[in-house]
């Protein structure tokens, strides 16, 4: 018996959004406009947030460290995959910053960003708050042509 999986808008656009970045990376310029108006697409239909109160994903973040990044790393370890073992090592760590900046930003609010920059590397996700770009991700070892300035 096939097995159904439906996803969610959030994981559609994330997806999309990241196969549109490979598909310009490999110079596939017509594959990556159309993923990324289906990233668009996506994006369009989610909820947006009405506020700044992001206290709803503490929990989440928390959920996916005991318990989402556990699962995917006990897979990879039964099936020897070195590089999804990788990802799950970069995977946790930048969650937890992420939780991280989350605690700073209910603390300080938007005084958080005061003369800084938020630059995301798009090897691993981290998210950087700083004055100017990092010159290596701690996380991956990414060099700073890798970031992307969000704000």
């Amino acid at each position: 018996m096939e097995q159904s999986t439906s996803y969610s808008d959030g994981v559609l656009a994330a997806i999309c959004s990241n196969l549109a970045k490979a598909g310009e990376k490999q110079l596939k310029n017509e594959e990556s406009v159309l993923f990324s108006q289906l990233s668009r697409y996506h994006m369009g239909r989610i909820a947006h947030l009405e506020s700044k109160d992001f206290s709803d994903l503490s929990p989440m973040i928390a959920d996916d460290i005991a318990k989402k990044y556990a699962a995917v790393e006990n897979e990879a370890s039964a099936v020897v995959d070195r590089g999804a073992l990788r990802c799950v090592t970069w995977g946790k760590k930048v969650t937890a910053i992420h939780k991280s900046l989350l605690a700073r930003f209910e603390t300080q609010g938007d005084a958080l960003l005061d003369g800084n920059q938020v630059y995301v590397c798009e090897a691993c996700g981290f998210i950087a708050v700083a004055s100017d770009v990092p010159q290596l991700c701690p996380i991956c070892k990414a060099p700073a042509s890798r970031f992307v300035k969000i704000s």
